[in-house]
């Protein structure tokens, strides 16, 4: 079982998977946000997890099905936001994920890998002294792969308040508002952004979001992590902040903005 589970980390198939899930999650999201790339870090994210699971228990196989069905369903559901609220005060990276039920296709992917990790697949290396140079940095690509894209390098978040606590904050009017900044800056919808308690926008490696809190609360938050090669999303993501917060200000008297305190 072990020379299968280390033979599938050399195959070409999980090696194409993990680079797709690097280069998409690093370059292609920010370079071209829409539907493909959108969906690609969730198929190939889902494959190089599931090949090596396959190919380590492959008469539990139902059980790997059930338990990706789970975990995925509940990740990509508003019942894990409690556990990142908890992750992201707990600890200085900020974990993100945007509530998308679509995302559930990419477990289609799942048969293929079951087929392909339980038929005996061969490395794309031969000499086993040669392996032993090539599978630790696949595994190490394989580890930053799945964990490491889900944080953002950079994070900016800020409350829009209703100076009267008890006024209602015009919702309609500051989607409308935060909508009109996001786009004219390059964004486009992660997904739908109706008015009622969140929405996204994505795009030139940026990833906006807005909360409703309460009536008269509302968190945003601004998240970048293609800054490896360079600060230049830093600058959009800080430009990005202060153009939100001078249109509202702006069109809106009876609002405050509320740095949140910096963690420990």
């Amino acid at each position: 079982m072990r020379n299968r589970v280390l033979a599938v980390f050399t195959t070409w198939p999980l090696v194409l998977a993990l680079a797709a899930l690097l280069v998409n999650d690093w370059l292609l999201k920010q370079a071209y946000p829409g539907l493909v790339t959108g969906k690609l870090s969730d198929f190939a994210g889902i494959a190089v997890v599931a090949m090596p699971l396959f190919a380590a228990s492959p008469r539990h196989a139902r059980a790997i099905y059930l338990a990706f069905f789970g975990a995925f369903l509940w990740w990509k559901s508003p019942a894990s936001s409690a556990f990142i609220a908890f992750m992201n005060d707990v600890q200085p990276l900020q974990i993100g994920r945007t509530v998308d039920y679509w995302d559930l296709m990419a477990l289609a992917i799942l048969p293929a890998c079951e087929k392909f990790a339980v038929s005996q697949p061969r490395s794309i290396v031969n000499p086993a002294a040669l392996r032993r140079w090539v599978l630790p940095p696949v595994l190490a690509a394989t580890l930053f792969g799945v964990v490491a894209t889900s944080y953002p390098r950079h994070s900016n978040d800020f409350n829009i308040k209703a100076v009267e606590s008890s006024a209602p904050i015009p919702r309609d009017q500051i989607v409308a508002a935060i909508s009109q900044v996001a786009k004219a800056r390059g964004l486009k919808p992660r997904e739908p952004n109706p008015p009622h308690w969140a929405g996204a926008f994505m795009g030139r490696g940026i990833f906006l979001t807005y909360t409703f809190l309460g009536d008269n609360e509302i968190g945003v938050g601004i998240n970048i992590k293609s800054g490896m090669f360079g600060d230049g999303e830093m600058r959009r993501a800080e430009k990005l902040s202060a153009e939100i917060k001078k249109t509202l200000s702006l069109r809106f008297k009876s609002l405050e903005f509320v740095e949140p305190p910096p963690k420990p």
